[in-house]
């Protein structure tokens, strides 16, 4: 009988230090703006398989690069035309600045779908909405 308590309260030990464990959210998926910032949606895509990430404004692709994480939920981004930081909330959300939106203040992006999405590249104006980015900073 007293194998049997000890044994049972090893198990419910197990369970509740299991259940509680704090987990990190994962940093993969699309992403997507709440509303419209300045008449546009802000988009986000994030590939782990190949440590991707691709911007887009309004559906369009504006910019590419490569992210590796620095620290737990901080992760260093490396675009072709910004180079920064992000910390992925426990919500599984982050923010990000795009110079000409939201008069520079930060944007937030929330996860949508843990699938990454893309879209194809079939609009004639993805220059302008890339010239939202400003230079390199």
């Amino acid at each position: 009988m007293k194998k049997t308590y000890v044994l049972l309260t090893l198990i419910l030990i197990i369970i509740i230090v299991g259940c509680s464990s704090n987990t990190s959210p994962l940093f993969k998926g699309f992403y997507q703006s709440d509303g419209h910032i300045n008449g546009y949606f802000v988009q986000v895509s994030i590939q782990p398989d190949n440590n991707s990430f691709t911007k887009y404004i309004d559906n369009r692709e504006v910019d590419k690069g490569t992210y590796k994480q620095v620290e737990n939920n901080v992760y260093e981004i490396n675009t072709a035309k910004q180079n920064f930081e992000l910390t992925l909330n426990d919500d599984n959300s982050f923010e990000i600045v795009i110079s000409k939106l939201n008069n520079g203040e930060p944007i937030l992006l929330k996860r949508v779908s843990s699938t990454p999405t893309t879209f194809p590249a079939i609009f004639n104006d993805v220059d302008e909405y890339k010239d939202l980015l400003g230079s390199k900073q």
